[in-house]
């Protein structure tokens, strides 16, 4: 109805200029790999989170239903401390949780960094992740550097290790700050299936 009214309203040139234009755009974004904002924020707006500059920017994925997520909170908060120049982005691809349960995680567990919401799995197939929590290391050029688990606290779903061995995600960021290649770009993250939330 309102493409009809339009049509009727605006000489036809005008409305297959812009029929163009726009065509063009969207194809021009695809050739160049940039697609519109798939995630968005717990009022439902989309958010581009490679919008603004950061040095490095590091994606956790969490569900809020998985117990080895939680454990993690005190870890998160140190590295988000830590660092300047690092943007942090906590991402929920479960569909299913609402923003309230969301923002009470968050809150119960102070997570650091930004909130947002990947229904749709587009940054988590970007970020070649498959588990929560897990990791994803974004350098200036949007480049993805490391995914994988924040260290080796976990062994399987069911042992922890009484501390962690290894720091991958710590030492992801700190070679991306200091302008040296990642060593290890991909490890497997223990935790809870994001396969079970598409």
């Amino acid at each position: 109805m309102i493409w009809f009214l339009v049509c009727n309203a605006v000489p036809s040139r005008t409305i297959s200029v812009v029929y163009l234009v726009v065509k063009h755009l969207a194809l021009l974004l695809l050739a160049t790999g940039v697609a519109w904002p798939a995630t968005v924020d717990l009022s439902g707006n989309a958010r581009d989170p490679f919008a603004s500059p950061a040095q490095v920017r590091v994606f956790v994925f969490v569900r809020t239903d998985c117990p080895i997520t939680n454990p993690y909170a005190p870890e998160l908060r140190r590295l988000a401390a830590a660092f300047s120049g690092v943007e942090v982005w906590m991402v929920y691809p479960d569909a299913s949780e609402t923003p309230d349960q969301i923002r009470r995680h968050m809150m119960d567990y102070s997570l650091p960094g930004h909130v947002l919401r990947d229904p749709h799995h587009e940054l988590v197939k970007r970020s070649h992740v498959t588990t929560a929590p897990e990791a994803a290391v974004f350098d200036a050029e949007n480049r993805l550097v490391y995914h994988g688990r924040i260290d080796d606290l976990w062994v399987n779903p069911g042992i922890s290790r009484a501390v962690a061995r290894t720091h991958e995600l710590e030492e992801a960021i700190a070679a991306v700050l200091e302008g040296k290649p990642v060593k290890l770009a991909e490890t497997h993250a223990i935790g809870c299936s994001l396969a079970d939330v598409q």
